[in-house]
C-alpha cells in the first residue's frame, strides 16, 4: 500500500487508515480479522479512541496489539478537558490497547472555541500530553474536530504533529475553509494531516472510489475509514 509523510514526524504512514468507530457493530472474531486482514495488506495506522463503544473498538483492537504492535501506528483519543482525568483516560486506553505507548494522542472532538480553551488551560487535557509525551506514554500530540474554524486556531496556537479534519469534495463547498485555509496552514507548520469522512458520512457512497481519489489528491497523509 502506497505510503505519505506525516508530517515533521518523518513517519511513513498508508494512505488508508483504519479506524474503529464501526468496530462496535460486528463481533469481536470478526473485528480481529479485519485488523489483521488491514495489516497484512500493508496498512500501517489505526485509530481508535476510549468513547468508541466505551471502551470496547480499543479491546477488541488490543487483541491484535498484543502480537503486531509493531506494524503499525497506533492511535488514540482523550475526549476529556482536564489534566487529571486526561492522565487516568490514557492509561485505561494503554491497558485495553495491550501496550506501553500510543504513537498518536489525539485531543478529540475540539469542535468549538470553548473546547480548545479549556484543553489548552493551564490544567488541560493538553499538559496532560505533554507529561505522558514525556514520561513514554505517547510518542505524538495531534488534534481532532469538525469545525476548521475551531482548528485553525488551535494549530496557529499550538504545534501539533498531526491535525485531522473533515475532509470531502462534498465539504469542500460547505467549508472552504477546510482546503482554502486548515489544509495550507497545516502543511506551513508542517503538520500531518489526517482526513475523516472521505465519504461525507455516506451520502457520497455512490462514487467511494472519486471520493478517496479526491481526498487523497490533496496533501493529506491519510484518510482513516471506518
Amino acid at each position: 500500500m502506497q505510503r505519505r509523510k506525516l508530517g515533521k514526524t518523518n513517519e511513513d504512514v498508508s494512505i488508508l487508515g483504519l479506524g474503529g468507530f464501526h468496530l462496535v457493530e460486528i463481533s469481536t472474531k470478526d473485528a480481529v480479522w479485519l485488523v489483521n486482514r488491514y495489516l497484512d495488506e500493508g496498512g500501517n495506522y489505526v485509530e481508535v479512541a476510549p468513547l468508541y463503544g466505551n471502551g470496547e473498538s480499543e479491546i477488541k483492537i488490543g487483541k491484535v496489539m498484543k502480537n503486531r504492535r509493531e506494524e503499525c501506528l497506533l492511535a488514540s483519543k482523550c475526549h476529556l478537558r482536564e489534566e487529571d482525568k486526561a492522565i487516568e483516560l490514557l492509561d485505561e486506553s494503554l491497558m485495553r490497547l495491550r501496550t506501553d505507548h500510543l504513537d498518536l494522542w489525539f485531543m478529540h472532538a475540539v469542535n468549538t472555541y470553548e473546547d480548545w480553551a479549556r484543553v489548552n488551560s493551564p490544567r488541560g487535557a493538553l499538559r496532560a500530553a505533554e507529561r505522558a509525551k514525556k514520561e513514554g506514554k505517547i510518542r505524538y500530540i495531534a488534534i481532532s474536530g469538525h469545525r476548521p474554524e475551531v482548528l485553525i486556531d488551535a494549530i496557529k496556537d499550538y504545534p501539533f504533529d498531526a491535525v485531522m479534519g473533515v475532509i470531502n469534495y462534498y465539504d469542500k463547498f460547505n467549508f472552504p475553509l477546510i482546503e482554502d485555509v486548515l489544509i495550507p496552514l497545516a502543511k506551513e507548520k508542517n503538520m500531518g494531516i489526517i482526513a475523516m469522512k472521505a465519504l461525507a458520512d455516506g451520502f457520497l457512497w455512490k462514487s467511494a472510489e472519486n471520493a478517496f481519489r479526491y481526498t487523497l489528491s490533496l496533501p493529506v497523509t491519510t484518510v482513516v475509514v471506518g
